[in-house]
């Protein structure tokens, strides 16, 4: 079995890794993904999906857990997603006493992780998932390097009359609600849509706009809007590269993920 370490509150983790699962062609039954992520029902049907939102928090019960996980399900292959050593550095002692195979999926981190936590484990393979990572922190046997995948459906369940303006942010809310209040900002006649993982009070709304809960962004959707405004997230923002004309792309602070540093280093090479 493979064991997916997929550490976020998020859904970007748990998009990142099945998309990667997905095109390496590994059989979701052969599969265990463990996660925090509160949107992890989302991918219950189909995949062999661990949920812990707490256990994370306390050492002392994390690594006997994770240990006994990997012994009563013969783990032979550990995929971690973004952090290195985790995202507290729990996984730091045992990474390097596991002797199966260890992949690292990499997007751009900021300075301050690896400032905490120093001591990063040797991987097997380290696939790069973007422009802009450091690799002078990480050590690997291979080094790979993926394009990004949309993704997205073939259409939503809806339509939605022209003109408008959309919003791709999947939570906390008030990001959400400041992407609204910037897309007004901009509008003339425009109706706003939001497309988002977070339940928004209809106070905080124009009656005129519409909300699309936890619903993926279409090709439809997407070509048809005015504008869309977005945060900086791995998935977000690499999905919206191709739609850049139109595209306010607005970055959040993140404790890690340096939001800021994406965008920069897209506009030097776009």
């Amino acid at each position: 079995m493979i064991l997916i370490y997929a550490y976020g509150s998020g859904l970007g983790h748990l998009k990142r890794v099945t998309s990667f699962l997905k095109r390496q062609n590994y059989a979701s039954e052969n599969c265990i993904l463990l996660t925090n992520s509160v949107f992890s029902e989302f991918w219950k049907s189909g995949w062999n999906l661990v949920q812990k939102e707490d256990l994370f928090f306390s050492s002392a019960e994390f690594l006997p857990f994770l240990e006994n996980l990997i012994s009563e399900n013969n783990i032979h292959t550990f995929i971690v997603d973004v952090f290195p050593t985790g995202f507290y550095g729990e996984l730091s002692s045992l990474l390097s006493h596991f002797q199966g195979g260890k992949i690292l999926l990499s997007r751009i981190l900021s300075n301050s992780y690896f400032d905490k936590n120093p001591n990063i484990p040797d991987f097997d393979e380290i696939f790069v998932m973007e422009k802009g990572i450091d690799l002078s922190h990480l050590r690997s046997g291979k080094i790979l390097y993926m394009d990004y995948q949309n993704n997205i459906s073939e259409e939503i369940s809806i339509t939605i009359e022209t003109p408008y303006y959309l919003i791709i942010h999947s939570q906390p809310l008030t990001e959400v609600i400041h992407l609204y209040r910037l897309a007004k900002m901009y509008r003339t006649n425009q109706k706003v849509v939001i497309l988002t993982a977070t339940a928004i009070p209809q106070e905080n709304i124009s009656s005129e706009d519409l909300v699309l809960f936890q619903q993926k962004p279409s090709q439809s959707l997407l070509s048809n809007a005015e504008k869309i405004f977005s945060g900086a997230g791995f998935n977000t923002f690499h999905m919206l590269v191709p739609y850049h004309k139109k595209w306010i792309c607005n970055p959040f602070p993140r404790t890690f993920d340096d939001q800021f540093l994406r965008k920069t280093i897209h506009h030097k090479t776009d």
